[in-house]
């Protein structure tokens, strides 16, 4: 189509659809730049037009401005009418990844579906430059390119000059504002070994600080080309780098990938869901070649479905309601494995080592913007799983200041950044799953669970559950764990795959068991009934007036909270917007397991969530206080005090010789103790206990 025909189709589309529209934004406008236009109520309207703006988008979208500017809508004294026109509900059809994105994409129209990554600052753009003749001083104005350098008029078109000498006027010149960003494909598109593709975005006037990283973004633009940076001069290249010119961005507020579920797929799914055996068929679909581990896979299958979102009190607090997992395990129990498979089986997740991970990693990074040369905010793991799950094998070889960047993002859901000079915060509402090795490589029977740990307390704390996996030598646990490995491998290397063992073959297809998550976590919201709250609340009063038989802290209020999400979880899995007395008895079973495996007290037998908090079960904690009270007795006597007066004196509180100097040397490594001289001991300047 002609120039001329293109303004009349667009005048006739707009004076039938969108006259009030623009009428309004005339009203508004420079405030308000842009109109926002239906590309599918245009295609009904004009189906040609349609197809023009997808081929040749810059000629159709330059008709569109004319067309709005000759319409003559009455504006604010002295204000030129010619907002933006930004195209939004593309064809499902126009959709592309961004690993896709090629030759054959460019200069036409494009969907594309990603998370933002990194953003740019702000930073204006000459978009016609002004330039003055040396010699007649006569102006010349030339539009310039998005990518590229400044070029002055060939020649001074003024009668009778024709000179070469330009100086640029940059006052004069005309600016908008610009913005480079970077979109990724979305993570629960990217499965596979393949990185995730990345495509720069080139965002203009009232598009700018729309998207931050973290962001799921629809985006309508067109694919342009940019020399590569080493194509200056005499040595150019012939290959080149892409970026998207944005026409109009729309956030995704979903945080799962829209899972196609046809109508008969959904009766089987709420089938399943009034399936007796529910439970135990989707806990046999987690990792089935992996033997054993029932109640770790308990959690995990509960962690995917995560509790109810979106719960916020009257203040504005908003609660937490993803779950956060631990394993801790013996080498060779298959901890890896599991978390693999969880990668595959979630529908949204990312996977790290933590070997190869640092604290920018997976909360946010820095970097120089290549065009504008200001910073940059990239978008970590935990950001980029905003709404899913992040697993993090090897956690315990993260360095601890790396680890210790996960503290807010596991409790408050969220990352405050402040780096060159940008302070901001992401989202980051993710479960994460956690696996790690005992500090000194597999479990010492005779050493505590807690001592064994390689981690931080106030990081052992945020997690909801912990498990401990055991390599323990039993024959029967052993023949039955080897006949279930070598079933898996004969069925792996036989060539007739139509009949696959019942024991390694997932009850529910992961595909079908991926679609009931999905749908049960988009669906199902549900709260808590007086009889679920009742068990939790009494299972709490009981083990907290146990421990204070005990002398022992056995719950803490933050185990209320853990409660209740796994309470939802369950009824999340049965697709039930109530949690019942079933539910709440669930929660409890798996609390009270994690309790008796790692919260307890070898020394005394009894429940001690310090073990966990603190680092050191309470029993160890009242004798190191009562050591340091004798020194500090002994030191109002003697200005040093003899070790072996001390031991003396600590038999006189329960406490034995190896003991109490077990506890001496860990307050000297603590700097509480220092040794002046072989043999004595005194408090560090300050400390009194």
């Amino acid at each position: 189509m002609v120039v001329e025909e293109l303004v009349k189709q667009f005048t006739d589309f707009f004076e039938s659809n969108y006259d009030a529209q623009l009428r309004k934004l005339a009203q508004y406008y420079p405030q308000q730049k842009s109109l926002i236009v239906d590309f599918q109520l245009l295609a009904r309207f004009n189906p040609d037009l349609a197809e023009v703006i997808k081929t040749k988008p810059d000629e159709a979208l330059d008709s569109a401005q004319e067309a709005v500017k000759r319409l003559n809508y009455q504006t604010l004294p002295g204000v030129f009418f010619k907002p933006y026109i930004r195209l939004a509900n593309l064809d499902d059809s126009d959709k592309v990844l961004v690993q896709y994105l090629g030759a054959e994409h460019l200069d036409n129209l494009s969907c594309i579906e990603g998370v933002v990554t990194s953003i740019g600052a702000i930073a204006p753009r000459m978009r016609k430059s002004h330039w003055k003749c040396l010699h007649c001083e006569s102006t010349s104005v030339i539009p310039t390119d998005k990518i590229g350098v400044l070029t002055p008029p060939p020649v001074c078109l003024s009668a009778g000059c024709g000179r070469r000498d330009f100086k640029l006027l940059e006052s004069e010149s005309e600016f908008v504002d610009m913005q480079s960003a970077q979109v990724q494909d979305l993570v629960e598109r990217s499965k596979g070994n393949a990185p995730a593709s990345h495509v720069d975005l080139w965002l203009e006037e009232d598009l700018t600080n729309t998207v931050a990283p973290g962001d799921k973004v629809i985006l309508a633009g067109m694919l342009r080309l940019k020399p590569l940076p080493q194509g200056h001069g005499k040595n150019k290249t012939s290959v080149y780098s892409k970026y998207v010119d944005v026409v109009h961005v729309q956030k995704m507020e979903r945080d799962f990938e829209e899972i196609d579920i046809t109508a008969e797929e959904e009766e089987q799914l709420l089938r399943l869901s009034k399936d007796a055996n529910l439970f135990d068929k989707i806990i046999s679909s987690i990792a089935p070649s992996i033997y054993g581990f029932t109640e770790l896979k308990s959690a995990i299958a509960l962690q995917l479905f995560g509790g109810t979102p979106s719960k916020v009190l009257p203040d504005g607090e908003k609660i937490r309601s993803d779950m956060h997992v631990l394993l801790i395990g013996d080498p060779g129990t298959a901890k890896s494995t599991i978390l693999e498979y969880v990668n595959m089986l979630a529908p949204k997740s990312v996977l790290v080592s933590g070997g190869g991970t640092s604290a920018v990693g997976l909360t946010a990074s820095a970097e120089k913007d290549e065009l504008t040369g200001g910073w940059t905010l990239k978008a970590g793991a935990m950001v980029l799983a905003n709404g899913g799950m992040v697993l993090i094998d090897e956690f315990d070889k993260m360095r601890e200041e790396d680890r210790g960047a996960i503290h807010q993002a596991m409790e408050q859901q969220k990352i405050s950044v402040a780096k060159a000079g940008i302070v901001t915060e992401f989202q980051a509402k993710t479960s994460v799953l956690s696996a790690a090795n005992p500090k000194l490589g597999r479990f010492d029977p005779n050493i505590p669970l807690a001592q064994q740990f390689n981690i931080a307390p106030a990081l052992l704390s945020r997690f909801d559950l912990i498990f401990t996996i055991k390599d323990i030598l039993d024959e029967a646990h052993d023949r039955k764990m080897a006949e279930h490995i070598l079933t898996g491998h004969t069925y792996a290397a036989s060539k007739n795959k139509e009949d696959s063992p019942k024991a390694i073959t997932p009850t529910i297809a992961i595909d079908f068991l991926r679609k009931y998550i999905a749908y049960a976590r988009r669906k199902v919201s549900p709260e808590l009934t007086p009889e679920a709250k009742t068990k939790i609340r009494d299972y709490y009063v009981e083990l907290r007036k146990l421990g204070k038989k005990q002398d022992t802290f056995t719950l803490t209020p933050r185990q209320i909270e853990a409660l209740v999400r796994i309470s939802e979880a369950s009824a999340k899995m049965r697709l039930s917007q109530k949690v019942e007395l079933v539910d709440a008895q669930r929660a409890v079973d798996m609390v009270d397991f994690v309790l008796k495996d790692v919260f307890v007290d070898r020394e005394t037998g009894k429940i001690d969530s310090d073990v966990i908090s603190t680092g050191r079960p309470k029993s160890k904690t009242d004798k190191v206080r009562s050591l340091l009270q004798i020194i500090n007795s002994l030191e109002k006597t003697f200005d040093v005090v003899s070790i072996p007066d001390v031991l003396k004196e600590a038999s006189a509180y329960a406490i034995e010789e190896m003991q109490a100097r077990s506890m001496i040397e860990e307050l000297k490594r603590q700097g509480d103790l220092y040794e002046p001289k072989a043999g004595f001991i005194k408090t560090s300047k300050g400390k009194q206990w």
